[in-house]
């Protein structure tokens, strides 16, 4: 089956969307399917096509031209992209025969001359655009007319594409109740989760950290709310020994002492700021911690808590899309217990902590997932 991706980043060690298609590529790969990868890149970055030939499949990477970095949040800038994607995207999927495309919803406009084509559109969830966006425009951009346009016109934008792609793929409840309104009345729907490498992504055995250690990964951005995480830590750990590490890259739009000046707002010392790290490095950080403690407070449920759970961490998160893995809640007061309940009980954190990696196991192994959406893509395949 030709199998096609449209992606962020392909050659640079990203998570995320990047990351589920790199590991995705190569599954199907392995299973003899061909799978094309359009990627961008910009003008610094040493990156070209390549074909990766895996077991009895290949992977066609294939890139747009080299862009300047743009300005964040600006609708020219975004619509030059969509243009520049859109036309690449229809001469390689109509040239490698591509029977599937699989992108994120920022790229959906791009797609819609593959409707004159037999290409089936599959929009994958993860990373809800309108109101991830609209969070990180005000975080960085406050609250404006400049904001206030953008915002409106990305609602817009949203809501219309959002009735292209033939297939819409939530990676959870809260996501499917949201694409379910805005999809096309035909098309199809189907919830499969984030994949995950289960014989990489696993407890590692004791720890040497005599201090309970709370964490998060992911991007040290206003829209991740780092000061709340702080601040529930500090609150649920008083009296107690521990610390917090935070472990990902820092957002450009904020400077290298963003971090220290939280501690020193909320009167911590015991708390971190790992930095950016290889993606093949996140098992062993997350082996060094015993918690993992996430505050995004939106519909996604990130790539990162559910390694984390697979890790057999125990799941605290103020967030409104839940994974029946870890105590997911929209409730501070609530989360603020349970984070003090698993810092102070160790047989309730060593409960926790196995019934988290029993569910991975069991409903979100890499095999599982992606066996989902191969069986997914043979469903739309027209008969021949």
């Amino acid at each position: 089956m030709n199998i096609m991706f449209q992606v962020g980043s392909w050659h640079y060690d990203k998570g995320g969307t990047d990351l589920f298609v790199k590991t995705i590529s190569y599954w199907l790969a392995n299973k003899g399917h061909k799978v094309i990868v359009l990627a961008h890149r910009l003008e610094e970055e040493d990156c070209h096509s390549e074909d990766i030939k895996h077991n009895k499949g290949i992977i066609k990477v294939r890139y747009t031209p080299k862009q300047k970095k743009g300005l964040r949040f600006n609708p020219a800038v975004y619509l030059y992209r969509l243009l520049i994607t859109s036309r690449y995207l229809f001469k390689i999927a109509k040239k490698e025969k591509a029977e599937v495309i699989v992108v994120g919803e920022p790229e959906l406009l791009a797609t819609l001359p593959l409707k004159l084509t037999n290409t089936k559109i599959v929009c994958r969830g993860g990373a809800l655009m309108y109101e991830t966006m609209k969070r990180e425009i005000y975080k960085e951009k406050g609250p404006g007319l400049s904001s206030s346009i953008f915002i409106s016109l990305m609602k817009i934008y949203n809501n219309l594409t959002l009735k292209i792609p033939d297939v819409m793929v939530p990676v959870n409840a809260s996501e499917y109740q949201f694409l379910n309104k805005k999809k096309s009345s035909k098309a199809k729907i189907q919830t499969i989760p984030h994949g995950i490498k289960t014989n990489l992504f696993k407890p590692s055995g004791k720890r040497k950290n005599k201090k309970i250690v709370v964490g998060y990964v992911g991007r040290l951005a206003p829209i991740k709310y780092p000061e709340r995480a702080l601040s529930l830590f500090n609150q649920a750990s008083k009296n107690q020994k521990t610390e917090f590490h935070w472990v990902g890259p820092l957002d450009p739009s904020l400077d290298k002492d963003y971090f220290n000046k939280l501690k020193d707002k909320l009167n911590i010392k015991n708390a971190k700021w790992v930095g950016q790290i290889k993606n093949t490095e996140l098992p062993d950080y997350l082996n060094k911690m015993d918690i993992f403690l996430q505050v995004e407070q939106q519909t996604n449920v990130s790539r990162s808590t559910t390694e984390a759970a697979a890790c057999g961490l125990p799941v605290v998160a103020l967030n409104i899309g839940k994974e029946p893995y870890g105590f997911f809640t929209m409730s501070e007061e609530k989360a603020l217990s349970e984070l003090r309940k698993l810092i102070k009980d160790k047989k309730y954190r060593n409960k926790q902590s196995k019934m988290a990696r029993k569910i991975i196991l069991e409903n979100y192994s890499e095999d599982k997932t992606y066996n989902s959406y191969l069986e997914l893509f043979n469903s739309l395949r027209r008969p021949r």
